[in-house]
């Protein structure tokens, strides 16, 4: 079935959607009789629903695009479903879940830390550990897990004919940053080796650091990326639902330097999401925990110390850097080029490496087990975990109601580019 014909659906599932319930969102009466989490999570998921249909609109004219154009194969990937995501409570996780973990999996795998070092990979507890947790995700999950694409038809396809597809989709500037010339992801996809000079060329216009010493001081050059404009059938999609696109950019700065990367939006932000040096609402509720969850954090950490586990501190999130510091523990004097798993130098401050630390894996990986029952008990002890979820869901709430009439105004957005795809699809 082709797109055009499939997306003939389409049209009554969204008049439908978009004119169900009553009153402000849709959400219909009753209002008065929900909490304001209840009354913010239906918002929250009117908008998933919303924004789950739209990316689905886009897919399918730009596929009608590509299928006008030839290409009846497209790339999985680029057009997976975006299924509408049912939220349960605005917090999603917690805080202290980092550290504060179910006491019968903290008895029997402590953090998990130990699946993470070179031994556990090598003697195959890691893979055992991670099919486990895979296993219980998947029940948690459902039906919501995540199933990987099917790309028979799309690998059956000559690199060639798979090149013209993402010139077609996305232009040939985008196609050429992504995935080379043409020349080059052929010889790449046919698993020919690329010559010296292809290698160069695939690389050449990449930001690269260049460090020079200067009187024992490195300089680092900064870095600068912009991504090319979309242009193709995504380009014809984007100013039909949302006008031209805008070219948005990002700072940031690193031990050493810094640099900016720019990037091309074009639908409708969500203002529940933050970008960029911005602040956001997720700054606010990490303010506001931090707030209600202070004194009690200094509580926990005096109870932690008493058991041996001195000089932790709480991140600017409200958690507790266990399985940072735990890496360091399961690689001790290894170069960090050279670890199997890294967290890098975020600049975290973390508790220096007990005196006593043993040197064999089998005895890290108790000390860790126990040192996970031990802070489970502090948390037991302290009444944590049940003070966190309470001032993390407050500040949810706090920050939600703040951004509540944003939120509105973002729907109707979206709604309006959705009645704009619908009548692309109805032609």
């Amino acid at each position: 079935m082709s797109a055009r014909r499939w997306a003939a659906g389409l049209g009554g599932a969204t008049v439908l959607a978009l004119t169900a319930g009553c009153g402000m969102l849709g959400i219909g009466g009753g209002e008065d009789d929900q909490s304001d989490e209840d009354r913010l999570l239906s918002i929250l998921n009117e908008s998933n629903r919303i924004e789950s249909e739209l990316v689905t609109a886009e897919h399918r004219i730009v596929q009608n695009c590509l299928e006008e154009a030839g290409f009846t194969v497209h790339e999985p990937y680029s057009f997976q479903a975006w299924e509408a995501y049912e939220q349960e409570s605005l917090s999603g996780g917690y805080p202290h879940e980092e550290f504060l973990v179910d006491a019968e999996e903290a008895a029997e795998f402590g953090f998990g830390a130990w699946a993470d070092s070179a031994e556990a990979q090598e003697n195959g507890e890691a893979e055992e550990y991670w099919t486990l947790q895979e296993e219980k995700w998947a029940e948690e999950e459902g039906e919501d897990a995540w199933v990987e694409p099917d790309t028979t038809e799309w690998d059956a396809l000559d690199p060639g004919d798979q090149y013209d597809w993402y010139v077609a989709y996305q232009g040939v500037e985008y196609t050429e940053d992504m995935n080379g010339t043409r020349d080059q992801y052929i010889s790449m996809m046919s698993e020919e080796e690329l010559t010296e000079e292809e290698y160069e060329a695939l690389e050449e216009g990449a930001a690269e650091e260049e460090v020079v010493e200067d009187e024992g001081e490195i300089i680092v050059e900064e870095e600068e990326y912009v991504e090319p404009k979309p242009d193709g059938c995504q380009l014809e999609m984007i100013e039909a639902l949302y006008g031209e696109p805008t070219l948005v950019e990002e700072t940031y700065e690193e031990e050493g330097g810094g640099g900016s990367y720019s990037y091309w939006t074009y639908r409708p932000e969500n203002p529940t999401y933050g970008s960029g040096e911005e602040d956001t609402m997720y700054d606010d509720i990490s303010a506001d925990y931090a707030a209600a969850i202070g004194d009690l954090q200094g509580e926990y950490l005096d109870c932690i110390t008493e058991r041996g586990y001195a000089d932790f501190e709480f991140d600017e999130y409200g958690s507790l850097p266990v399985r940072m510091w735990l890496n360091e523990i399961y690689y001790d004097g290894v170069p960090e080029d050279e670890r199997m798993m890294s967290y890098g130098d975020d600049g975290t401050e973390l508790p220096a490496l007990p005196d006593d630390m043993p040197a064999d894996y089998e005895a890290k990986k108790a000390f860790e087990i126990q040192m996970a029952v031990d802070f489970g008990e502090c948390g037991e002890e302290t009444g944590y975990a049940a003070a966190s979820e309470k001032a993390y869901d407050e500040a949810n709430v706090k920050a939600y109601t703040a951004v509540e009439d944003d939120l509105y105004a973002w729907q109707q957005d979206m709604q309006d580019a959705l009645t704009k795809a619908q009548e692309m699809l109805d032609q």
